[in-house]
């Protein structure tokens, strides 16, 4: 399954609707040379979507939606999905949603090469939900289809006003739980499911968590020093053999990956979980979500992660990478402006895309985005003398 593109209306964080793109806004001048995916004559992919912006400007939350979405495109209950406590299933995004108030989800994506699909979710609060207030329910649900071959142009790929919907969320279908969509039935017949790894809980946790075969070559890139980093795992992934070398020293042998903490750098633990997400990814297809992406990285190794992803032949299957940053210097490994978002958060969060507002792709977006030209996009002059002043005054 491919996401084109997710609509989210009602969020209580958000200013306004936010939309997301997974296609190309642009133009497209010559996709070999900007590493897209080609999903049809008139449809093309972005492989990797930044999202940058301030702190507290929004970023992760957005990156939380996103999430979200994917998860309740795979079948999961919404309520697991935004349930808080554990590392993998904490969003949230639908809290402090009243019971007179709604989130709606457009959500238009592929599961072939022949036809597109939107699928409308509205999701409320639970009327039963006295003593669990963050319990939600999907309240009406719609899915449509079209051909690919009927789009004409970039304009008609979301439009579906003239189709009926073939499937819809039916009052009285006891088999399907009230918290899960419909999109299972789809699912079941495409055998379809979105493979996606989502660190986004893990950003203030910098520990080994993943374990796979990593290339000798990309040990090195981390950390020059290691010799070699063997992870040795039985099918159960319950006896667990680590083997690390440092060059010119013994062997240590461990068996357990919370080990490997004392050994390695936060920067080589970070890169292991990361690269072993993405090599993952890159292998079967699908989506790589990271929050604060430079976070224990030097520029270089996050250049590299983000050229894996742009490369062909490294990923051949259309795979995604959807990260935030704090970094605009990251930005200028992008030819395109239309998988930059600017987050901005003033009377709620805005997500916009670079491409609506600057259409130059030959200057530097970090210079842009640092001179204020964006707006919002760098601390202002006023907040930082009235900090300034407050400092001197904790001096005297």
């Amino acid at each position: 399954m491919r996401i084109l593109k997710i609509e989210a209306d009602g969020l209580k964080l958000f200013r306004d609707k936010l939309e997301i793109d997974f296609t190309t806004l642009q133009r497209v001048r010559n996709d070999k040379n900007e590493m897209l995916y080609k999903i049809s004559q008139k449809i093309y992919q972005n492989n990797a979507i930044a999202f940058v912006g301030i702190n507290a400007s929004g970023k992760t939350t957005t990156l939380k939606v996103i999430s979200f979405v994917i998860q309740m495109l795979n079948n999961r209950p919404i309520n697991i999905i935004n349930k808080s406590g554990s590392y993998i299933e904490n969003s949230n995004i639908l809290n402090d949603l009243a019971a007179s108030e709604r989130v709606v989800f457009n959500v238009y994506f592929s599961t072939s090469p022949d036809s597109i699909y939107k699928l409308t979710t509205t999701i409320v609060k639970s009327k039963a939900s006295d003593k669990d207030e963050n319990q939600f329910i999907i309240d009406d649900e719609q899915l449509w289809e079209k051909s690919i071959k009927s789009i004409k142009t970039k304009k008609s790929i979301f439009d579906f006003s003239n189709l009926k919907p073939i499937q819809c969320r039916e009052k009285d279908e006891e088999y399907l739980p009230d918290d899960v969509s419909i999109i299972i039935s789809l699912n079941k017949k495409n055998n379809s499911k979105i493979i996606f790894r989502d660190s986004i809980n893990w950003t203030n946790i910098n520990l080994i968590r993943r374990f796979g075969k990593l290339p000798q070559e990309l040990i090195v890139l981390l950390d020059p020093s290691i010799e070699y980093l063997n992870f040795n795992i039985d099918d159960n992934e319950k006896d667990i053999e680590i083997k690390l070398k440092f060059k010119n020293k013994e062997e240590i042998l461990m068996n357990s990956l919370t080990d490997l903490n004392k050994y390695l750098s936060s920067g080589t633990i970070k890169g292991v979980n990361v690269f072993i997400d993405a090599i993952l990814i890159l292998k079967k297809g699908g989506y790589l979500i990271v929050d604060e992406l430079e976070n224990h990285f030097n520029k270089e190794i996050v250049a590299s992660l983000i050229r894996l992803f742009m490369d062909r032949k490294v990923n051949k299957k259309g795979s995604v990478i959807i990260f935030s940053t704090h970094y605009p210097e990251l930005l200028d490994e992008f030819e395109r402006n239309d998988n930059i978002y600017i987050t901005k958060n003033s009377n709620g969060i805005s997500v916009e895309n670079l491409s609506k507002v600057l259409k130059r792709t030959d200057i530097k977006k970090s210079e842009v985005y640092q001179s204020g030209y964006l707006e919002g996009t760098v601390p202002s002059y006023e907040s930082f003398m009235k900090s300034k002043k407050a400092l001197i005054q904790l001096m005297d």
